[in-house]
């Protein structure tokens, strides 16, 4: 790798350390097209910092620009070294239905596990990290689908596999969240809870608290205390997330001003109460 290449890795690498995740994005760009000039864009490296610079859109919610990165990663994977039997074509495709599914387009992104599901099953098994993230991932799409007992079948698919390896790393705790969003849409706020109270000491532990990974158990565990009327739990865990979004996304982060509308909600379901109590007092 040559020292450009390094230097712009190295960037990369302390943006990521200081949680500055937009500014991240044009050191992604250049990086993509240094890395084209130098080692070829048929590349597998090529092909793999398209895949990272997408995920970092991705996590930005610039979804358009998220899509055209992993199309174009997943079309020279697939025309340079196949789409049958190759894990990395699956990745690409994998990462590309994730995008979709952001963008509501649920019949490619269904589509599109399935397909790396299948490709991962013959090449690295149904037990290996990425294929349980594509499962994960395809209960993700049927949660939007309102499709709770087809999502909660496969996240618990997963978390028994996780569970049979003595995992309890990253993808366990993403299997524990996503557990946790179907006990919500099903009302059963208590597992919900319990869910994401391993779900973030873990993410904590593994990932850093100023991840997005963090910032998603947080955010949830909010609204669930919200749903379940408990709203001095849920002005903290909003509070702290509108100002870990700021710090990490920006506050032109789509979720910033989501966070914050949710977090008025809190303070005003607080205020009536207040009210309530002053007038019954008297």
């Amino acid at each position: 790798m040559s020292d450009r290449l390094d230097n712009l890795r190295a960037r990369i690498a302390a943006l990521e350390e200081q949680k500055r995740l937009p500014d991240i994005v044009p050191l992604q760009r250049e990086l993509a097209d240094v890395t084209g000039e130098e080692l070829g864009t048929e590349s597998a490296l090529y092909v793999a910092v398209l895949n990272e610079l997408g995920s970092v859109l991705r996590s930005l919610k610039q979804l358009d620009e998220s899509e055209e990165a992993f199309l174009k990663a997943a079309g020279i994977e697939g025309r340079v070294r196949g789409t049958e039997a190759n894990a990395d074509y699956a990745t690409c495709i994998n990462n590309l239905a994730g995008t979709y599914r952001l963008m509501g387009q649920f019949e490619k992104a269904e589509a599109l596990f399935r397909e790396s599901m299948d490709i991962y099953a013959q090449t690295v098994g149904t037990e290996h990290f990425v294929y349980l993230s594509a499962l994960n991932n395809l209960g993700l799409v049927y949660q939007d689908l309102k499709r709770y007992d087809e999502a909660r079948a496969l996240h618990e698919q997963a978390l028994a596999v996780l569970r049979k390896q003595g995992k309890r790393d990253t993808a366990y705790a993403t299997t524990l969240n996503n557990l946790a969003s179907v006990s919500m849409a099903s009302g059963q706020y208590k597992d919900a809870e319990r869910f994401l109270a391993e779900t973030l000491e873990l993410w904590g532990q593994t990932a850093g608290k100023d991840t997005v990974l963090y910032l998603t158990g947080l955010n949830n565990l909010a609204a669930v205390s919200f749903m379940a009327g408990d709203y001095p739990e849920a002005e903290t865990y909003f509070a702290e997330a509108l100002a870990m979004i700021e710090r990490v996304l920006g506050t032109e982060h789509p979720d910033y001003a989501r966070t914050a509308k949710n977090l008025a909600r809190t303070r005003e379901k607080l205020a009536q109460a207040a009210d309530g109590g002053a007038a019954g007092a008297q």
